[in-house]
């Protein structure tokens, strides 16, 4: 009931529309009911050969097909309007889904696979919408038809009404039993179908590390085994709800034998018309068919709810902590950055920086280097608050940079990841992703600062051409040249490269190192470079280990000090 009361709210903005619609539904079932009454009056008017009343019979006929006609009409209109409604409902939900993932700390995405993020914005959004089209007004017409059936069936005969009635709880409650064992297997299909997409997404994107290791054969096993999982659950929530809906409609097929046998004694000694037992077995079917509908919508409401718990467990997920109001603000950047006493894990039992002091001043290129999980990437995420620290705090310019809102704090620095992303739309829309106003000179001069309209140029729509969101087209290098235009083109305050060059040739490298000098000239940049002939020229350098600076200097004095980071030079470029 808590899960159909959210809901319920989606789709209350235009409850407007619900309400013609439900009134509708009340008008087309209204007209479905009193057709059967004006079929028993009819066919009552057939006493005997030659003795019918054409001029009647043929106004009858007429009325019945203005009832059918209109019954028909409005349950169109009705139709139309519970749609519009359902897809208005599902579009907001959508919406507050996919804004939600953008206030989420970004723990989440580390520990969750996108696959299955992704599947809760198609497959169980739709399961909801499809959920929504047919319940909406289907369960209104079914409430209005046993309501209305009860009232006429008592009005034209008792004992038969009766008859109909007893067997309705029976129905019900069979299929109640039903649906609510295979509930439980709708819920166990909704997350395995999103395990299976997870992994689908992960081995699509790693096909050709897969082939390179031959790991085809595995990862088809492992595949299988989760095909097969949702296989199982899919096949018992089917199987035991495919149940429901025979069960209900023999129940009610039974019932209809029943009322025509005890019907037609009743017509024999004269208690009914042969007119009303035949209005009685309509009404028979009539009445049956919503509870047997109700079965269908059971599966259908277990599989929305089913998803909607799913959806609703990522809205209920605790957000980033907010922006402070009122929030400090920095306009003009000079570029100081303090750690002080900072503690942080990403796990509460594995401590990985602990009480680190650093101090950089305006204008310095800092290099950080280091062993694998030295905690270097980790620095940058809590400079750009996409974590926070758990002890301590970070400045910049002497404010904590949890006073600033994320927007300011992040608008001061430039971005160059290892991990290159670029999305579906043209060469020049990627570049310019990070300065909407960018003018097409501006766009070709840091291209040619980067070298990347060596290979733009030869393209056959040069800088129109359409990316795929996947990029095939390009190599890594390539990719990477455009990411790193990018952030050229923004010209940000202070600059991170976290392994800016890695995927790019020696040739390239060099062209690049000269235009991030001249870029980096005079702003606060951090660099976070394996290639210690990158960062030679670098103002400080930090050495990390275990998410401690043990060693800081240039290049030289860290030579000078033959510590660790010699050690590491000198196996780069030993002889």
């Amino acid at each position: 009931m808590a899960v159909f009361k959210r809901l319920a709210h989606y789709f209350a903005e235009k409850k407007y529309l619900f309400i013609m619609a439900t009134i509708l539904a009340f008008v087309a079932v209204l007209g479905t009911l009193i057709a059967p009454v004006l079929v028993g009056t009819t066919i009552d008017q057939l006493v005997g050969r030659h003795q019918v009343d054409f001029t009647k019979l043929n106004q009858d006929i007429l009325i019945l097909l203005v009832l059918y006609f209109g019954s028909n009409l409005c349950l169109w209109v009705a139709t139309w309007l519970s749609n519009n409604v359902a897809y208005d409902g599902v579009n907001r939900l959508r919406q507050q889904l996919f804004s939600k993932l953008d206030r989420l700390p970004l723990s989440f995405f580390d520990t969750n696979p996108h696959g299955d993020i992704t599947s809760r914005f198609v497959n169980d959004v739709e399961t909801i919408s499809d959920g929504a089209l047919q319940g909406l007004l289907t369960t209104l017409q079914a409430v209005f038809t046993i309501v209305g059936s009860i009232v006429i069936m008592m009005r034209l005969d008792l004992v038969m009404a009766l008859l109909v009635l007893i067997t309705a709880p029976l129905s019900f409650l069979t299929t109640r039993l039903i649906t609510k064992k295979s509930q439980h297997y709708f819920k166990m299909q909704a997350d395995d179908l999103g395990a299976l997409n997870g992994y689908a997404e992960e081995a699509i994107a790693g096909l050709k590390v897969e082939q390179a290791f031959q790991h085809e054969t595995a990862s088809q096993a492992d595949f299988e085994q989760l095909n097969q999982q949702l296989y199982q659950t899919g096949f018992k929530s089917q199987f035991i709800a495919s149940f429901a809906n025979p069960t209900a409609r023999a129940i009610n097929n039974i019932m209809y034998a029943v009322i025509g046998l005890v019907g037609c004694l009743r017509v024999i000694t004269g208690q009914i018309s042969v007119g009303e037992i035949s209005t009685f077995l309509i009404f028979a079917t009539i009445f049956g068919k919503p509870f047997s509908d109700f079965t269908s919508l059971m599966t259908q409401f277990q599989s929305a709810f089913a998803s909607a718990r799913r959806i609703f467990r990522i809205i209920d997920l605790p957000e980033e902590i907010p922006d402070p109001k009122p929030a400090a603000k920095i306009d003009q950047v000079r570029g100081e950055i303090a750690f002080d006493q900072v503690d942080f894990s990403y796990e509460p039992q594995q401590h990985l920086i602990h009480d680190l002091n650093l101090h950089v001043k305006p204008g310095q290129q800092v290099a950080i280097v280091g062993q694998t999980g030295a905690g270097k990437t980790t620095l940058v995420n809590l400079l750009m608050r996409f974590y926070d620290v758990t002890a301590g705090k970070i400045t910049l310019d002497g404010i904590d940079i949890r006073q600033l809102t994320r927007q300011n704090l992040r608008q001061q620095f430039g971005l160059v990841l290892q991990d290159t992303w670029l999305f579906a739309g043209s060469l020049r829309d990627n570049i310019a992703f990070g300065k909407d106003d960018a003018t097409m000179a501006e766009i070709r001069q840091v291209a040619q600062e980067s070298g990347v309209d060596e290979f733009i140029e030869k393209l056959p729509r040069g800088y129109e051409t359409e990316l795929q969101s996947a990029t095939d087209s390009l190599s890594v290098g390539q990719r990477q040249l455009l990411t790193i235009a990018r952030v050229m083109l923004a010209n940000p305050p202070m600059l991170i490269l976290d392994e800016a060059t890695s995927n790019i040739d020696t040739y390239t490298e060099v062209k690049i190192q000269a235009a991030f000098n001249k870029l980096t000239q005079g702003r606060t940049s951090f660099v976070i470079a394996h290639r210690l002939s990158t960062i030679r020229e670098a103002d400080l350098i930090l050495v990390m280990d275990h998410g401690q600076v043990i060693e800081q200097g240039t290049h030289q004095e860290l030579l000078a000090a033959k510590g660790y980071y010699a050690q590491l030079y000198e196996s780069q470029f030993a002889k």
